[in-house]
């Protein structure tokens, strides 16, 4: 996707880089951790969002001071400089209307502007985010990972601050992101961002908003809890409350943030039964993941480490609730080339994972059942009887990954090859 990168000067004097592509209504992102410009394509999960909210959007993101390509040189950590940057960059690209996604950290940026100008915003999304964070941390976790994050060169702080953020990550993703933000600024500017956010309290400004205004949480989110969610819906008047299950975590939220989104915005993609359909359809998905619901995080961590080794997997959570599940993962299971079941105590216990399994072996998918725990799921054993286990124990369940990603290609690549040969 085309993308122009600007420059703006804050009253200050300090440089902002900003960033926009898309058309449409203006949606200003203020940073959800610390930008990045120019970066964000290389997070499939993030760019996907991204790319998605373009068709119908002007999308514009920006790098805070301190930070990516705006002036590095920071001594200021307040709301009130924060703010200033987000004017800064909507007042140079002359917005008179704007759709506000605050998101983590942008939450209360988002807020402050909001009551500040409710003339101009039109629409707010406050996702995972929270009015006064602090009251939710303990002092002892919050100088724990400031003091981490203050360690030079070695980046450990990041490390720790990013399994919280994503705490299904896998150790490449990890060091993606540790690379990136060791581009993008200091141990320093981290730690003292991160010492502003705990100290944020827009409780008292969330009243003045007066822009329909949703507010997305996981329920399981491990950096910003569920609760300051909750309490941020309650302060900020008319706001609808939509609460997500399981962990946010990119390629673990599947579709349902980016369709609450698009719902609240009444864009006319991905909010309906032609999104499901359309990704259940969807050709070549390498591998279907089954797995039975206390298995989700296992199959989750699964799901991730093929999504960023270039498998193109699928799972449950790309459908949204309330749609026709048998009609639509029985689709996906036939449109896929292989299918992986996670095996573990829940097998066995799993209608869903038995009927899953059965269309694969009636439509002669290769089934790969992936061990996590030794265990033989005894009800499934005439569908796999052919199948050899692959075991992913002892733990951690990362080191036996790449093994696995490997063996996927090869199934894969190999049912591309006959299907050529059939062709000539």
């Amino acid at each position: 996707m085309e993308t122009q990168i600007g420059f703006c000067t804050n009253t200050d004097g300090a440089r902002i880089a900003y960033e926009t592509f898309g058309h449409g209504p203006a949606l200003v992102c203020p940073p959800f951790l610390l930008g990045p410009v120019n970066k964000w394509d290389a997070l499939p999960d993030v760019r996907y969002v991204f790319e998605n909210l373009a068709r119908y959007h002007t999308m514009v993101l920006y790098d805070p001071r301190g930070a990516g390509l705006s002036d590095r040189n920071r001594t200021v950590f307040t709301l009130e400089s924060e703010l200033q940057d987000l004017e800064t960059v909507i007042n140079h690209l002359k917005l008179d209307k704007v759709i506000l996604d605050g998101s983590m950290w942008g939450g209360p940026i988002a807020v402050a502007y909001a009551s500040k100008y409710p003339e101009r915003v039109t629409h707010l999304i406050l996702f995972g985010t929270y009015a006064y964070y602090g009251k939710y941390v303990s002092d002892e976790v919050k100088s724990s990972l400031i003091s981490l994050l203050r360690q030079q060169n070695n980046w450990l702080g990041i490390r720790s601050f990013m399994s919280l953020v994503m705490p299904q990550a896998s150790t490449d993703e990890i060091a993606l992101m540790v690379a990136i933000y060791s581009e993008i600024t200091t141990p320093e500017n981290f730690a003292r961002v991160l010492q502003m956010r705990y100290t944020l309290d827009v409780t008292n400004l969330c009243p003045g908003v007066k822009a329909p205004t949703i507010v997305i949480h996981f329920k399981s989110d491990l950096m910003i809890d569920f609760k300051a969610g909750l309490e941020l819906a309650s302060l900020v008047p008319n706001a609808r409350f939509v609460p997500l299950e399981g962990i946010f975590q990119g390629a673990y939220a599947g579709d349902s943030l980016l369709r609450a989104k698009f719902e609240f915005l009444g864009d006319p993609i991905r909010a309906d039964k032609e999104f499901a359909l359309a990704s259940a359809k969807k050709p070549g998905h390498d591998v279907f993941i089954s797995f039975a619901f206390p298995d989700k995080q296992a199959a989750a961590r699964i799901y991730a480490y093929l999504k960023s080794n270039g498998i193109d997997p699928y799972w449950c959570e790309e459908l949204a609730a309330g749609e026709d599940y048998p009609e639509l993962l029985g689709k996906a299971i036939r449109n896929s080339k292989s299918f992986l079941l996670v095996v573990f105590d829940s097998t066995d216990y799993s209608d869903s994972v038995r009927k899953e399994t059965t269309i694969a072996h009636n439509n002669k998918k290769p089934i790969i059942p992936v061990r996590i725990k030794e265990v033989l799921p005894k009800k499934l054993e005439y569908l796999i009887a052919s199948s050899l286990f692959f075991d992913a124990f002892p733990q951690p369940l990362e080191q036996h990954l790449p093994k696995l990603a490997g063996g996927i290609k090869k199934i894969i690549g190999c049912k591309a090859d006959k299907k050529e040969k059939t062709k000539k």
